[in-house]
């Protein structure tokens, strides 16, 4: 298989409308039938956990291609193109909330500040936060993969294949521990802004981490798993999608759906023209799922600010945060394409699985 992974960019689509669509129900406008079906049928954490695995998977894979073709992982060009690709649409966003708070409009918290400076607004105090600080709640996932970036290819650089495995493996039982410590109370809830509260990178752990397997399993069994993907499609599909969809089990189903949707990734990824993935890659999910990074920065500041006097015309704050996104992906991201470029190890041979980056910015894989 040649060319870009198919159907990566049609899950982020898919992660992104479920954000959407459950922010939805605090805009001002809706009615409260209209707000009550956006909470129950679009769970936008759902949509944030698929970001979190395919983000594990993609980042894994390309440490191994990158180790196959040149013997190892450069760290420093690593860390120089997250920064690249997450910090131009990061930290203009951080300016606005900056002129916001200014100019006396907006204002957030130390505690606020300090998580957005830190990428660490998924350890947040609530006892010493303020309302406005809801305009940045959301940068609590990005935080979570931002630390995921800085250890995980630490750990991956310094350890073998059998550390690596170990060390996912530990990741997600820890993670599943500390949610059973969390439903179970057997903590100091008035600490719960530390390691327990709801958005602490521990609680995640697993959805990465399942993501990241699911790219050792690619690479080492890519041949077998294309074979049976592809014979029983059927039977993957329904299986995957029903440990997506199963019903929360005081939060274990969380890591469950995980390992379905990896599951799903790697159906989708060796099997893209099957049924449902036609409709991954169509594009204008393709479109979508480019811009889900813009489109994720810069939503919750457009239906926080929504105004009361546009409550009839409410559902038109979509197309005014795809705007913004536009505006942001062209401005912002594509301008470091060439940048981030010359940060790439240098082309290597075709014998050997091999990466790079399209016009649009999308990653590209290859197979021999």
């Amino acid at each position: 298989m040649s060319g870009r992974f198919p159907s990566l960019n049609g899950w982020r689509a898919v992660s992104i409308l479920l954000v959407l669509g459950s922010h939805t129900q605090y805009i001002v406008g809706p009615t409260p039938a209209q707000s009550h079906f956006f909470a129950t049928w679009l769970d936008g954490n759902l949509g944030v956990r698929f970001f979190f695995s395919i983000s594990g998977f993609l980042i894994t894979w390309l440490m191994l291609v990158e180790e196959t073709e040149h013997k190892g992982v450069g760290l420093k060009n690593f860390y120089i193109r997250r920064c690249l690709r997450i910090w131009p649409v990061y930290f203009s966003f951080v300016a606005v909330v900056l002129a916001f708070q200014l100019s006396g409009f907006k204002s957030q918290s130390a505690e606020s500040w300090r998580g957005l400076l830190t990428f660490t607004r998924n350890f947040y105090d609530l006892n010493a936060g303020v309302h406005s600080d809801f305009l940045t709640t959301h940068i609590w996932s990005l935080s979570v993969e931002e630390q995921f970036y800085v250890f995980w290819p630490l750990a991956f650089c310094f350890l073998g294949n059998c550390g690596r495995i170990v060390i996912l493996a530990f990741a997600i039982c820890l993670s599943v521990a500390f949610r059973t410590i969390g439903v179970l109370g057997l903590y100091d809830r008035h600490l719960d802004h530390f390691l327990f509260q709801n958005d602490s990178t521990f609680n995640y752990l697993d959805c990465i981490g399942w993501g990241c397997l699911g790219a050792f399993a690619l690479a080492r069994n890519k041949l077998k798993i294309q074979a049976f993907t592809k014979t029983n499609s059927t039977l993957v599909f329904l299986t995957c999608a029903s440990m997506v969809l199963i019903p929360y089990l005081a939060q274990f189903g969380k890591g469950i759906q995980a390992v379905g949707f990896i599951g799903l990734i790697l159906h989708s990824v060796l099997c893209p023209d099957w049924a449902f993935y036609r409709l991954l890659n169509r594009p204008w999910m393709e479109r979508i799922g480019i811009l889900s990074y813009s489109l994720y920065v810069w939503q919750e500041l457009v239906w926080y600010l929504w105004p009361a006097f546009l409550g009839k015309v409410w559902v038109l704050w979509i197309p005014m945060t795809f705007g913004i996104a536009w505006v942001s992906y062209n401005v912002l991201e594509t301008p470091f394409f060439s940048l981030r470029s010359k940060f790439r190890p240098m082309a290597p041979t075709r014998s050997q699985p091999t990466s790079e980056r399209n016009a649009d910015g999308q990653e590209k894989v290859q197979y021999s």
